[in-house]
């Protein structure tokens, strides 16, 4: 059981939040310090190693690990328009050639001949250096939509786990509830053997259990479903009930906290959030493609080199001769693509209006970002309210068995309302659970849309790129 003086530690003393808020923004993304100790998987250290399970083995995380390799290898074909082609034929031949009026004049040539080539793009308007950067954009797009998938997923699996232990907590209230129940039938019964109540009353009373039983039973059965769907979740081959813990301790979450890290979050305009960041790469990326578009009609220059042994016939009247010839060529050549039926003015717009779009969508989903942080905030001071005062009323109950006992002990009461006040503090403790579960739900929500969150510093797309 958890004691009754449970309460809420401040992180930092009020001074020196107020401090923060006042320095420069490049100065106050600085919160790890201040956060490090009270995520969900500080207070159960059993979670934290989950999560570094599920960035391993989620299936989640898998496919978003596929996609961001996918992108990578676009890079390169992106980049090969920039670099030299070099290409080569070697063939073995043996050509017999004669005049077709006659026989009497026949060459015949045999041996190796072979071709190779080289070229190389020397201009294209910078539409080639923009297509190789499209490609680097999205796989920074890629790389940020892997740290938001697992920040997704760590924030669903740390509710989750809140939840599996409120969950227990419960069924444990529901056991208990069921065990006083059937003990109460047994004493009923006696007093039913002895006249003292009706049969109708022991009937009532069994059909209430049966009730209460079936409540318990279908508990079991959802408790280990969830249980299950969270390891599946997290890449675990199981997850007992033993691996649940039995509670969850106070949580070091302080409000004026909450208040900074919005606070920092709203100055800076959500600009250090990875939406954001995938957002205006997308911007970045259709900038680019308007600057490819606007030069599509314009000359194209590149390069060529080549060295070839062919078979050469020569005719001079009915006779025939053939010989392997050697060529060596240098060129520059323009390519220049001067009218397409209107198809690069159709593209031009295209890009416009797609840049337009991502710039919209850039700004919208700003504006939804810091109001997201503020409903956040303020939810989360309401929630630290509700434990507190779950907290008070744990400690009442804790209070009120200790008074029954003591009543019992001097016979004023009966002992089985040392039972039915230690189910009071069962639920009681249910429900404190419960509101320090929705607390570091939401301030684990809040930590990891503000981009704070420690595991995306532990784990990310660039560090398991560079773990590769």
């Amino acid at each position: 059981m958890v004691s009754s003086g449970l309460w809420f530690p401040r992180v930092i003393p009020r001074v020196a939040l107020t401090l923060c808020l006042l320095l420069p923004v490049a100065g106050a993304r600085g919160q790890g310090s201040e956060i490090a100790g009270t995520m969900p998987e500080d207070h159960l250290p059993g979670l934290r190693a989950i999560l570094a399970t599920a960035f391993e083995r989620s299936p989640h995380l898998l496919e978003a690990e596929y996609r961001r390799a996918e992108r990578e290898a676009r890079v390169l074909i992106d980049d090969s328009a920039r670099l030299p082609g070099v290409s080569g034929r070697l063939n073995y031949a043996s050509n017999d050639t004669s005049i077709s009026s006659t026989n009497s004049s026949q060459s015949r040539a045999t041996g190796f001949f072979y071709n190779l080539s080289v070229s190389q793009a020397l201009f294209h308007w910078g539409a080639l250096k923009n297509q190789s950067e499209i490609a680097r954009i999205r796989v920074a797009i890629e790389q940020r939509k892997f740290d938001v998938a697992y920040r997704v997923l760590a924030v669903v699996l740390r509710k989750a786990y809140l939840a599996l232990i409120v969950e227990k907590a419960r069924l444990r209230y529901a056991r208990a509830s069921l065990a006083l129940l059937r003990a109460d039938l047994v004493v009923l019964a006696e007093r039913k053997q002895s006249g003292a109540i009706s049969e109708a009353s022991l009937a009532a009373e069994e059909l209430r259990a049966r009730g209460v039983a079936i409540e318990t039973e279908r508990a079991e059965a959802e408790f280990a479903a969830n249980r299950s769907r969270f390891a599946r979740l997290a890449g675990l081959a199981d997850l007992p009930e033993s691996a649940v813990p039995d509670h969850i301790p106070a949580p070091k979450v302080s409000p004026d906290l909450a208040t900074a890290l919005t606070a920092v979050l709203l100055r800076d305009g959500a600009k250090s959030t990875l939406e954001y960041e995938i957002h205006d790469l997308t911007v970045r990326e259709a900038l680019r493609r308007q600057k490819i578009e606007q030069v599509r009609l314009l000359p194209k220059f590149s390069a060529e080199a080549g060295l070839s042994l062919e078979n050469s016939t020569d005719v001079n009247g009915n006779t025939v001769n053939q010989q392997g010839i050697q060529r060596r060529t240098v060129s520059i050549n323009a390519n220049w693509n001067i009218f397409d039926g209107f198809a690069t003015t159709g593209l031009k717009r295209d890009a416009l209006a797609a840049r337009r779009l991502a710039e919209r969508t850039l700004a919208a989903r700003t504006d939804e970002i810091l109001r997201e942080a503020q409903i956040l905030e303020r939810a989360l001071k309401i929630d630290v309210s509700e434990a507190e005062l779950r907290d008070l009323h744990h400690g009442l109950a804790l209070q009120g068995r200790k008074r029954v006992a003591e009543e019992a002990a001097l016979g004023n009461l009966p002992p089985g309302d040392i039972d039915r006040a230690q189910l009071n503090i069962g639920q009681a403790e249910a429900a404190m659970f419960a509101a320090r579960a929705v607390l570091l739900g939401r301030w684990s929500e809040l930590v990891a849309l503000a981009a704070e969150d420690p595991l995306l510093n532990t784990h990310s797309a660039r560090h398991a790129r560079e773990k590769k």
